[in-house]
C-alpha cells in the first residue's frame, strides 16, 4: 500500500487531544498538515507536528501530496467542507454525523461515487473489540427480545457549537447519533421502523436537549434508545435474549486502552463477568479506514452504513415533529 498523507481541517479540542496524536501510531499514514482560520492554533500545531499549516482551505486542497482530509468541525459545516474536499479530488474522513440532513448525506455519497473517492463517518466505538463482542452475542443468541441503550452526559462548561442550531447543535446529533449507529451496526441487514420518537427541548435552550425512540427491527427485536445532555452520565447497553442477557458499560466514549467488563446472565440468571480486550478505538477505526484503499467492498459497505444511519435519524426527526 502507498504511504497516505492526511490533513486535519478544524482544530477544536477533540482534534487536538484525540485525533492528531493518533496518526503517528498508524502505519502507512502521515500527517501532512492542519487547516483552521485560527492563525495562532495553526502555527502552534504545525510547529509541534512539523507539518504544514494552512489558514486557507484552498491552499490545503491544492497540495498535490494530499490524499485525505479529516474534517473535525461543527456538524453544520460538514456538508460544504466535504463537498469542497471531494470536488478537489481528495478522500474524506469526517467526524460523526456526516451531516444532519438526509438529502445532504445522499448528495455527498453520490459525489464521492462520481469522483471515485472514499467517504467515511467516524463512529469510533464500532471498531473497538467491545462492540465486536456485543455483535457476537447478538449473532449467537437464539433470539434477541429487546435492547435498551442509553447515552447521557452532564452539562458542558463550554458547549460551543452544540447549542447553535445553525451549526448542527442538539442532543440528537451530538449523543443520540451514537446510539443509533450502534443499533444499526448490530443488525446491519434488517429493516427498521420507528414506533415512537420524541425530541425534548428545554425552554432555556435553542436546540433539543434529550430524546427517546422505540424501534422495531424486521427480525423481531424491539429497541428502546434514550439520550440527553444535562443529566448524570450514562453510557450503556443492555441486551435481553431468549437464552441469556448481556450488560456493558462505556460503549461509546471510553478511555484509551479501556478494558471492558461484560456482565452475562445465562438462562437461569446466573452471572458471569467476562473481561474484554484493551484497545484504542480511534487507532482501530483509522486502520480500518486505510484498508478501504485496497478494498472496494469496504468502501461500498461504509457508504451503505452512512446512508442507513442518515435515513433513520431523518425518520426519527420526522416522527418526533409530526407524530
Amino acid at each position: 500500500m502507498n504511504h497516505l498523507k492526511i490533513a486535519v481541517w478544524g482544530l477544536g479540542n477533540h482534534a487536538i487531544n484525540k485525533i492528531l496524536p493518533i496518526f503517528s501510531e498508524i502505519k502507512n499514514l502521515e500527517l501532512l498538515g492542519v487547516c483552521s482560520r485560527n492563525v495562532e492554533k495553526v502555527t502552534k500545531i504545525a510547529e509541534s507536528y512539523s507539518c504544514y499549516g494552512w489558514n486557507n482551505p484552498e491552499d490545503m486542497l491544492n497540495n498535490l501530496e494530499l490524499d485525505i482530509v479529516y474534517i473535525s468541525t461543527p456538524i453544520g459545516l460538514h456538508y460544504s467542507m466535504a463537498s469542497q474536499v471531494l470536488n478537489a479530488g481528495k478522500n474524506v474522513w469526517c467526524e460523526k454525523p456526516l451531516t444532519c440532513n438526509y438529502k445532504n448525506t445522499k448528495d455527498l455519497v453520490a459525489l464521492a461515487n462520481t469522483n471515485k473517492k472514499i467517504l467515511t463517518e467516524s463512529f469510533m466505538h464500532l471498531y473497538h473489540p467491545q462492540f465486536k463482542r456485543i455483535k457476537k452475542f447478538v449473532d449467537e443468541s437464539k433470539q434477541i427480545n429487546s435492547i435498551v441503550c442509553r447515552f447521557g452526559i452532564p452539562e458542558l462548561t463550554s458547549p460551543g457549537f452544540r447549542n447553535d442550531p445553525e451549526l448542527g447543535g442538539g442532543a440528537l446529533w451530538d449523543v443520540g447519533s451514537y446510539t443509533i449507529s450502534s443499533l444499526l451496526g448490530l443488525f446491519p441487514e434488517q429493516q427498521v421502523k420507528v414506533i415512537f420518537a420524541e425530541l425534548v427541548q428545554k425552554k432555556s435552550s435553542q436546540v433539543d436537549t434529550s430524546g427517546r425512540v422505540l424501534l422495531r427491527f424486521s427480525g423481531g427485536v424491539t429497541a428502546y434508545i434514550e439520550w440527553a445532555i444535562g443529566v448524570a452520565y450514562k453510557n450503556e447497553i443492555d441486551l435481553w435474549s431468549s437464552d441469556g442477557s448481556m450488560f456493558v458499560d462505556k460503549i461509546f466514549s471510553k478511555p484509551k486502552n479501556y478494558q471492558s467488563n461484560f456482565y452475562l446472565r445465562d438462562l437461569n440468571g446466573n452471572i458471569t463477568i467476562e473481561k474484554g480486550d484493551e484497545c484504542e478505538q480511534f487507532t482501530e477505526m483509522f486502520n480500518d479506514f486505510i484498508l478501504m484503499f485496497n478494498d472496494k467492498k469496504k468502501v461500498e459497505k461504509e457508504k451503505k452504513a452512512i446512508l442507513r444511519r442518515a435515513e433513520l435519524l431523518n425518520n426519527i426527526v420526522m416522527f418526533a415533529s409530526t407524530g
